[in-house]
């Protein structure tokens, strides 16, 4: 029985190495990138069982992709092999200029995703459900999907998560809040930037933001801004976790990390509090390193090692 189950894009990444620009690098790193699959990563790292939905190519790219999720432990055995291209992002580090991406994906082949491959016995065997708003972004049928999962999940009583993740290279921000408002409801964990609360909501206060969320049947509402402190409300308790201070290289990637550690650490059962400060620790961790799933913790049952938190924290949680 997965403890988690999630879909939507996984992507070929190449990270320039020789310089900070995508225009004149000559040399690059592969690895794998995307929302869903980085959460299914850093859930699998703690010591849970994740499975991972996604559409593939017929290609080599595809077949590096897939082999990567395969060595990292997640469950890919569904994943579906399709005529369409396998997506692919090309980022530079940002070490010395801000990260720029160029996205092959329009068309790609997680395009395709749509509520029939959906499979409601894996959904219904699973202990939580994650869903994030760049597969709305990707296509309507792989919004429709989002929709179907997370009504299914919402009718059987399973936990779920809605990541809001507005991609504002696959859509605007008006596009994303028709989408991802009315799906924004009765979720047990949802979370999203200080900006993306405002797209989506219409508030920038942050606290009245959160209530707002609270109002609409979210159970846990969180709100990050970068490294900068994160805000919570859970049930009706407003308050805010520091997340560990690190020296930020790549923060691509971070974010997934954080709600991986999240929802790792609820299904752990720790506090919504604790598990908020071991998300942090994950997002710190892979801040500090190059790549989206460089730096995952590992852990047991759920739980960050220790040692990981001490090396962070300095021994202070």
């Amino acid at each position: 029985m997965p403890d988690l189950y999630t879909f939507g894009e996984a992507m070929a990444l190449f990270l320039s190495e020789d310089t900070d620009s995508v225009i004149d690098a000559k040399l690059y790193r592969r690895s794998t990138a995307g929302a869903e699959g980085n959460v299914a990563v850093a859930v699998s790292r703690l010591g849970l069982h994740a499975h991972f939905y996604t559409h593939l190519g017929q290609d080599e790219l595809g077949t590096a992709i897939l082999d990567d999720f395969i060595a990292e432990g997640v469950d890919v055995s569904e994943v579906k092999r399709v005529p369409e291209f396998s997506g692919t992002m090309i980022r530079n580090p940002g070490t010395t200029r801000p990260v720029e991406a160029t996205y092959l994906r329009k068309g790609a082949a997680a395009t395709t995703i749509s509520p029939a491959d959906i499979n409601l016995g894996m959904l219904h065997s699973s202990k939580w459900v994650h869903t994030t708003g760049i597969t709305c972004a990707i296509s309507t049928s792989a919004t429709s999907a989002v929709e179907f999962a997370l009504t299914k999940a919402r009718k059987a009583k399973i936990t779920c998560s809605l990541d809001l993740n507005i991609r504002r290279k696959l859509w605007s921000e008006s596009q994303a809040r028709v989408v991802l408002e009315p799906l924004a409801h009765d979720i047990d964990l949802l979370i999203g930037g200080e900006d993306e609360y405002l797209a989506i909501f219409g508030e920038n206060d942050p606290k009245r933001a959160l209530e707002l969320v609270a109002d609409r049947g979210c159970k846990i509402a969180i709100m990050t801004k970068g490294d900068q402190k994160i805000r919570y409300l859970i049930n009706g308790e407003f308050g805010e976790v520091t997340p560990p201070k690190v020296k930020a290289v790549d923060p691509v990637g971070s974010g997934d990390a954080f709600t991986g550690g999240v929802i790792a650490g609820l299904l752990s059962g720790l506090s919504a509090i604790d598990a908020i400060k071991q998300g942090s620790v994950s997002g710190a961790r892979v801040a500090s390193q190059f790549g989206d799933w460089a730096g995952l913790p590992t852990g047991v049952k759920g739980r960050t090692d220790p040692a990981i938190i001490a090396q962070l924290t300095g021994g202070v949680q």
